[in-house]
């Protein structure tokens, strides 16, 4: 079940960060100290301001929150985390359709995503494009497309 996060998932929300990390071994080669950097940075105290300012999803199986989105108002997808146990099997792409379809009414031209290289055929998948890369990061964009309003048939008329 995908519902927007709350303050009392942030503990949950951590433990999938942090499982997540570790698991991208493509990005870090299980260098410790590089891993260590990342988790500290990722703290219940700048989750909960992050939180504050940006909209963000948890999906939960059993209560239990095993993804997590967040995006700016500007279409900027800040994190986007599966724990390790829990990928490939669609929690990823549910939250990412999820942020579209609610993020629709703002009317973006699209989403941003600056990812690692581990989630990149992920973002591929999902219909982003590569923008710019370097050794740790790549940066990507998604088109969002936005149902046209039909004009008014000239030919009709209330009038009788």
């Amino acid at each position: 079940m995908i519902r927007p996060a709350q303050i009392q998932d942030i503990s949950q929300i951590l433990q999938v960060i942090h499982n997540s990390i570790r698991s991208c071994i493509q990005d870090h080669q299980r260098h410790e100290p590089s891993i260590q950097q990342l988790l500290e940075s990722k703290t219940q105290h700048s989750l909960l301001m992050s939180m504050h300012y940006n909209d963000s999803w948890v999906y939960t199986i059993q209560e239990r929150v095993v993804g997590f989105i967040m995006i700016s108002d500007q279409g900027e997808i800040i994190m986007n985390y599966v724990a390790s146990e829990a990928q490939k099997q669609g929690i990823g792409a549910a939250l990412m359709q999820n942020i579209i379809e609610l993020i629709k009414p703002k009317k973006l031209a699209g989403i941003t995503i600056h990812s690692t290289h581990t989630a990149k055929d992920f973002y591929l998948k999902q219909g982003f494009k590569v923008t710019a890369q370097s050794t740790s990061t790549i940066s990507m964009h998604k088109t969002l497309k936005h149902e046209k309003q039909p004009y008014p048939d000239p030919t009709f008329s209330v009038l009788s």
